[in-house]
């Protein structure tokens, strides 16, 4: 006789979907219901027992003349096969619902993007740390030499004046020496000779 999973579960009171579960560890395929061998098999992994069919009592005379009969005003419906396959969307509302594969994966990628971009700013901030300090040090070389040329511009202004005025005087002074010398290329001057006088008488 065949028993279906939904009748096994209820009148076991285990939920279908355990027994289902443990069904597909065992290899059963139960889409045509479950056979006496499964489900001796399945009572033994649960522990459980089904409820066995009872004999119907053979009728019984009440009297020896007076029978009465049962009858058989019944329709009996055989087990409804109830689907394997199930979906919970009918039960949800009817919107849809935003949200990626896996989120914990973006969360990830973007931790790492963020740990480049940490380690790519603190670089640049050494990097310019750097330069800053270097443009320290070119200016400070800078304005040190600058202060010692304009001591040396001031004391070659000062040395330039005395070594021109003294050209200049030293100069002038060998101009004239030259025009003493112009002397001696001039020839002298004639002299005059005189007879000698006459005495009046």
């Amino acid at each position: 006789m065949i028993t279906s999973l939904s009748k096994f579960a209820k009148e076991t009171g285990l939920p279908k979907s355990s027994v289902y579960a443990r069904c597909q560890e065992l290899n059963f395929d139960v889409r045509d219901g479950l056979t006496p061998a499964m489900v001796e098999q399945l009572e033994h992994e649960f522990n459980v027992n089904l409820p066995r069919p009872t004999h119907v009592q053979e009728e019984t005379p009440l009297s020896p003349t007076t029978v009465v009969e049962a009858g058989n005003h019944k329709i009996v419906l055989s087990t409804p096969q109830l689907p394997q396959r199930y979906s919970l969307e009918g039960l949800r509302a009817g919107s849809e619902v935003i949200q990626f594969d896996d989120p914990l994966a973006v969360a990830a990628a973007f931790l790492q993007d963020a740990d480049v971009l940490e380690v790519a700013m603190q670089a640049d901030l050494e990097a310019r740390a750097a330069r800053l300090e270097a443009t320290k040090k070119a200016k400070a070389a800078i304005e040190t030499k600058r202060q010692k040329l304009e001591l040396e511009a001031r004391l070659y202004q000062l040395q330039t004046q005395n070594l021109d005025s003294s050209l200049s005087t030293e100069t002038l002074e060998l101009q004239s020496e030259l025009g003493k010398l112009q002397q001696f290329t001039q020839p002298a001057p004639p002299l005059t000779q005189q007879g000698p006088s006459s005495q009046p008488s």
